[in-house]
């Protein structure tokens, strides 16, 4: 059908004819979106919203072993036993609470300070920057109930056991500490108020406490390095070349340039590291120390013991306490800005803008900088102070940077080298070693051999995280695209609702999600008994993905957003669906980060130990962080043969090396991708 029309220019009208070709309506963008979206809420549906719905059910309800997971009626005396009633329960709550919060802040206290110095130190252009990244990504890498492992057994462990320090400490002619145990030392005890009497008691702080938090801080530190790294990025290198040209100190640029504009990402990054803090276990679980435990593996022990309404009412508990804490840390790194009434008139300048002068101002002050200074040419005496001052400055920086390396790569190396050594007592180590004066792989033959110590061998454990890791991976890596996509390249109704509900997945504890979820399996299951989903690795991948999704949105619509719209415009001229468009030409684009969310969201379900402990029952189905645990645990293994504590070695490094490898390899890329995702996410 041929249409004919005329086009009114400004001038003139010129005749026009187009031929019109029947062509199929395309899908409106509305549909594409619902289609894209729809994967990722289905996925929080089932895996985190009914839980937690479910979850708050059950704390108000006298749910137990004897009652049934639902219980038989509604009650509000869960809270008040644990809040004011003044028994057991109470006490330990309490307890437990004060520790993981004392736990929390003295952690991420430090973890910000070296996290900082680490960011300043990777943020400079220097020789040996790619060894030096990939080496803070080690300690990351590594499963947090592994690297606990490592500190107790072999860094912090007794002097007749040849643990690192204590050996140290003796050769210093200095008595060996007791780092943990029922011989660990009280430092001091911490003066609390509790509501009921007698209102003021004292929780002890014992030196496992100090222990605990030093595994935290060497896992974590790299998290919140990459974080305050991404920060610093947005920093303009043309105010650190003015800072320089005016000689000014490195504290100087740090606290007027540097600081303003990083303060509220560096917020951001502490409310993410204070949320992960506050839900402390791997670290905590592998001492099996009463006197010292968190939040989460009361309800732990709650929930074995067969409360389960109490375990749930700690779980809600410990998530008012996390978005208590993110919001103070939330209201006190936010930029302050006032706000702006009416029009601005010509001339006038906004309150952010004088803020900025202000700011100029005082660093002109601080600088000594001035309109009317006059540069004076300068002697040569200053010339060779500034010289070496100069040199000096390199030597120390280069000196902080091999002290950031070995912090991060020395309990890893150590741990590597120690899983070398015999197992067996005919050739027992007699003094300290730095390197085994024998080298033998019997420790790596004992780990896949099944025995009654070992429970099953260990190469099971590595095949169910490797298959459990790998459809986290697929599960995340295709719905968290599908949203990313939506949010980065659309605009619809409700789409800040939904990202802000994607990304406060990240406040959720998983213990809030991990007993209604393992209790709504188990209603699952006695609808459909021919379905087994308890015990099973394959029903974890619903909450590992749910939980991971966050993550992989956070770096992925980075990605999305720096692919230029004239390509989706172009193509749709073409006549390319929304969907050929997304699967033609936006993911081919973003394979690197796609290939980065697949890294992160590997590691993280690799080293996931807290539903697995739950739900993962039988030796057959654990994963490798649970067998690692049923090493520790298991009492069968104090009367093997061989040293436990060599084996455990040997089985810590078989689960990170092909990690730390991974990460050694493309560290760029990962290094990259959160960086990017932090920046612009």
């Amino acid at each position: 059908m041929t249409n004919s029309f005329t086009y009114k220019a400004d001038v003139m009208e010129i005749p026009y004819e187009k031929t019109f070709k029947t062509r199929e309506k395309p899908v409106s963008d509305t549909k594409f979106v619902i289609s894209l979206t729809s994967p990722a809420i289905i996925l929080f549906l089932i895996a985190v919203l009914i839980p937690i719905a479910l979850g708050i059910f059950i704390s108000f309800t006298n749910s137990s072993a004897q009652t049934g997971y639902f219980g038989n009626r509604l009650i509000l005396t869960n809270f008040y036993e644990l809040l004011f009633y003044g028994k057991r329960n109470s006490d330990l709550f309490w307890q437990y609470t004060y520790q993981t919060i004392f736990f929390s802040v003295a952690s991420l206290s430090i973890e910000f300070i070296l996290g900082l110095l680490f960011a300043l130190i990777l943020n400079k252009e220097f020789k040996g920057r790619g060894l030096a990244r990939a080496t803070l990504l080690i300690p990351w890498a590594i499963p947090t109930v592994a690297s606990a492992t490592i500190f107790r057994y072999e860094i912090f462990a007794p002097a007749d056991s040849y643990g690192l320090v204590n050996n140290i400490i003796t050769l210093l002619n200095f008595q060996p500490v007791n780092f943990y145990g029922p011989d660990a030392q009280i430092l001091f005890q911490l003066p609390v108020l509790i509501p009921y009497e007698p209102y003021i008691t004292e929780i002890p702080i014992k030196m496992t406490m100090v222990v605990v938090i030093i595994i935290d801080v060497w896992k974590t530190t790299p998290f919140i390095t990459l974080l305050i790294l991404a920060a610093l990025q947005i920093v303009p290198k043309d105010l650190y070349k003015a800072g320089d040209i005016a000689g000014t100190s490195s504290w100087q640029k740090f606290r007027y340039i540097s600081w303003p504009l990083i303060k509220p990402g560096v917020g951001i990054a502490l409310v993410f590291r204070m949320m992960q803090a506050l839900r402390v276990y791997d670290s905590v679980v592998v001492f099996n120390d009463n006197s010292v435990n968190s939040m989460t593996s009361q309800s732990v022990i709650l929930w074995i013991s067969g409360d389960f309404g109490l375990a749930s009412t700690v779980a809600v508990l410990l998530f008012l306490l996390i978005i208590i804490f993110a919001s103070l840390i939330l209201i006190s790194t936010r930029r302050k800005e006032k706000p702006e009434s009416g029009k601005r008139a010509e001339g006038d300048i906004t309150y952010q803008e004088k803020k900025t002068i202000y700011r100029v101002d005082q660093f002109l002050e601080a600088t000594g900088i001035g309109f009317k200074t006059k540069i004076k040419p300068p002697s040569q005496r200053k010339i060779k102070k500034y010289k070496r001052q100069r040199y000096l400055r390199r030597i120390f920086f280069y000196f902080s940077a091999i002290v950031m390396c070995i912090f991060c790569a020395l309990p890893f190396i150590w741990i590597f080298l120690r899983s070398f050594r015999y197992p067996y007592p005919d050739i027992s180590q007699t003094s300290f070693e730095l390197i085994p004066k024998v080298f033998s792989i019997d420790s790596y033959k004992i780990l896949f051999q099944t025995s009654r110590f070992t429970g099953v061998s260990f190469d099971k454990a590595l095949i169910n995280s490797t298959i459990l890791s790998g459809l986290t991976v697929l599960v995340v890596i295709i719905i968290g695209s599908l949203i990313a996509y939506a949010i980065a390249k659309f605009k619809f109704r409700g789409k800040n609702i939904l990202n802000s509900f994607v990304f406060s997945m990240n406040s959720l504890p998983p213990l809030v999600i991990i007993i209604p979820f393992f209790i709504q399996i188990i209603a699952v299951n006695s609808l459909m008994p021919f379905v087994q989903l308890k015990d099973n690795i394959f029903t974890l991948v619903l909450p590992y993905a749910a939980f991971n999704l966050p993550l992989a949105v956070f770096v992925l619509i980075a990605f999305f957003k720096e692919i230029p719209k004239e390509l989706w415009s172009a193509a749709k001229v073409d006549g390319a669906t929304n969907f050929q468009v997304f699967r033609k030409i936006i993911l081919p684009l973003t394979i690197p980060g796609i290939f980065t969310c697949a890294i992160l969201v590997f590691i993280s379900a690799w080293n996931e130990l807290l539903f697995a402990q739950i739900f993962l029952t039988t030796d057959a189905h654990h994963t490798v962080p649970r067998a690692i645990l049923r090493f520790v645990f298991n009492e069968l293994s104090l009367q093997a043969p061989w040293d436990t504590g060599i084996v455990l070695m040997a089985a810590t490094s078989l689960a990170t090396v092909p990690l730390v490898i991974v990460v050694l390899i493309f560290q760029k890329k990962i290094i990259s991708g959160l960086t990017q995702g932090a920046v612009k996410g």
